[in-house]
């Protein structure tokens, strides 16, 4: 699929639509639901491209629609882009392209292999899939943006992580059911000593660093299966994405002995960086711009996107995706032949020697969480993708701003593929690896109550909507 084609196909609908959404928030009285409805299922059905009927047959009718979705965008785009803040000018517009998208309804179900429950379902039904970048100990929060998505009754269909948005995601995708109660429990059990170790260690698979991340000491027991297996990107409830960077030879501008002491000097039990010398993050942030010099060399890894991948160790690929160049090494140096034969494989089809933290190419991934979608890994191809960004730059984190200007234009170049992106203001400290179980309820309340004011917003655009009533007899179609 080519996810920049498809995206530049739907997304005008797409706009229109959630233009649609606010409007109606904004007066909830003007429109029936039943003319709401309507607008919106127009759009969504003008936008189709691949559906995948009830036979598990993906049947492709985007290039049959592309006159309707012209004539759709040219009607209600000077009505629901202009001044004039009612929805009146579009429902105006609503008898004719009514009319012509029943009409190309039933001629789909008579000369395709669709049939009207798919076709119907694919049109008015959405799937909340929710993106996590990377941050650090600002990511705590996003535990709280789950939880207030189970309160309002939100399901996620599918999770995409980075870094630490990857370790909070692979808690939520554990169970559809989600239990808050599981990442206070595991916060509980982290300390700087069970986590963190400043000792020599083998490198096989990652870049060495002055700190090793040891997750499964740590996390282990929560992610181990009743049989004694690991717990694989198979065996995640909800479908899950972790984002890693694969590094070349070509990529690595010194030794691998160089990233292993480069911040010897400003690490000490408790914190990442002692908060007097928040200077060295210039240095962190220039190793970081000597990785992407050569953008050739570097590889978007993704975990759990394919069939080889899905067999995968999950806390493996969020070690890998976490870990910090020339600060956090993570590596697979225990005896587990599997874990490593799976490794070899991808290294050799990747084409990579090494694997590190995904924010150097991707630290807000919401485009591989909306191709995987629109691939059809969901049956349905209809997301409605969040993004929850823990790492935007702000006045008050203006010490992190050299790395986060580094990582800035592959978060920006995700942002198309989000339906809705928030930042999250108020959040711990990036270097808040090991907070304090206070610290993580307190950042949970923070995304809570910074995110609810645009739940209604969220709630509506994953509303399922009633299908388009059949023609009143005599009605003849455009």
């Amino acid at each position: 699929m080519d996810a920049a084609a498809t995206l530049a196909t739907r997304k005008p609908l797409e706009d229109l639509e959630a233009e649609v959404v606010r409007r109606h928030l904004a007066r909830p009285d003007e429109l029936s639901s039943g003319l709401l409805d309507a607008l919106r299922y127009v759009l969504n059905f003008a936008k189709l491209g691949l559906v995948r009927a009830s036979d598990g047959q993906d049947v492709a009718v985007g290039e049959a629609l592309a006159g309707l979705r012209w004539r759709v965008v040219s009607a209600l785009e000077p009505h629901l882009q202009g001044s004039d803040p009612t929805l009146w000018g579009a429902v105006r517009e609503l008898p004719t392209l009514v009319r012509e998208t029943r009409g190309w309804r039933d001629r789909l179900l008579r000369t395709t292999a669709l049939d009207r429950a798919a076709l119907e379902a694919e049109v008015t039904e959405r799937q909340l899939c929710v993106a996590s970048g990377g941050g650090g100990g600002s990511g705590y929060g996003y535990a709280g943006a789950f939880r207030l998505l189970h309160r309002r009754g939100l399901q996620p269909a599918m999770l995409s992580g980075t870094s630490m948005g990857s370790l909070i995601s692979m808690f939520r995708a554990r169970h559809k059911v989600f239990d808050g109660a599981t990442l206070v429990a595991a916060a509980r059990q982290l300390s700087w000593n069970n986590i963190f170790r400043v000792l020599e260690m083998e490198s096989r698979y990652g870049i060495p660093a002055t700190l090793r991340l040891y997750l499964r000491s740590a996390l282990g027991n929560l992610f181990q299966r009743e049989d004694g297996r690991v717990t694989t990107f198979r065996d995640m409830e909800i479908p899950l994405l972790v984002v890693t960077t694969g590094i070349t030879m070509d990529a690595l501008r010194h030794d691998l002995s160089y990233y292993e002491h480069f911040m010897d000097d400003a690490v000490s039990p408790g914190a990442v960086f002692r908060y007097t010398q928040l200077r060295r993050l210039t240095r962190l942030a220039n190793v970081w711009r000597e990785l992407l010099v050569r953008p050739d060399a570097l590889r978007e890894c993704v975990f759990g996107a394919d069939e080889l991948t899905m067999d995968a160790d999950v806390l493996d690929a969020a070690g890998f995706s976490s870990a910090v160049t020339g600060v956090i090494h993570y590596d697979v140096i225990r005896d587990d032949a599997r874990a490593k034969q799976l490794l070899d494989r991808l290294y050799g089809e990747w084409g990579i020697t090494r694997l590190t933290e995904g924010g150097l190419v991707n630290n807000l991934p919401a485009r591989p969480l909306w191709t995987a979608a629109m691939s059809g890994r969901l049956g349905r191809r209809n997301p409605f993708v969040l993004a929850l960004d823990c790492f935007a730059p702000q006045p008050s984190s203006l010490g992190w701003m050299a790395v986060q200007q580094v990582v800035r234009p592959n978060v920006k170049a995700n942002l198309p593929y989000a339906h809705f992106y928030f930042a999250l203001e108020k959040r711990l400290s990036p270097v808040n690896l090991v907070p304090t179980v206070h610290d993580v309820v307190r950042a949970m309340r923070w995304t809570h109550d910074e995110l609810e004011p645009h739940m209604p917003f969220v709630q509506e655009m994953c509303r399922t909507l009633r299908a388009l009533p059949d023609a009143p007899a005599g009605e003849v179609a455009a």
